[in-house]
């Protein structure tokens, strides 16, 4: 950002300078305070727009983490009514449905059922089919 400042060489002696260059010496020490001057005004307007972003980053970190606290409140909220209504759907299906002991034969559909659908080896279900066949 800051250049070095062009200084022309001093001369060997205070009594050989002349008039211009110390001017050209006192200019040039100018110029460099006025860079020094802008570099740090930029600086400055710099940490001022950083501090703006930070300030509206950290508003729009906090909206998000109260959204995402009511988001959750609503979804246990919502599970909870969905469990709910699930539990009473249960009790009210045992309710209705007549609590009558099944019959044997029932039974023994069902656990045939099962056995046919129930995963099993290669060599197992071949011989299954083969018996069932």
């Amino acid at each position: 950002m800051i250049d070095a400042p062009q200084q022309p060489t001093p001369p060997q002696a205070s009594g050989d300078m002349s008039d211009e260059t110390i001017e050209s010496i006192a200019l040039a020490g100018a110029a460099a305070i006025q860079r020094l001057i802008a570099d740090r005004n930029a600086l400055r307007n710099c940490i001022s727009a950083q501090q703006q972003d930070l300030i509206a980053l950290t508003t729009a970190n906090q909206e998000l983490l109260d959204r995402l606290r009511l988001f959750r409140r609503l979804y246990l909220e919502f599970g909870s009514r969905i469990l709910a209504q699930l539990e009473q759907f249960d009790r009210l299906s045992r309710e209705a449905i007549p609590s009558t002991a099944s019959a044997p034969e029932d039974d023994t559909n069902l656990i045939a059922l099962a056995h046919r659908l129930r995963p099993t080896n290669g060599s197992a279900n071949s011989a299954n089919g083969a018996a069932s066949s």
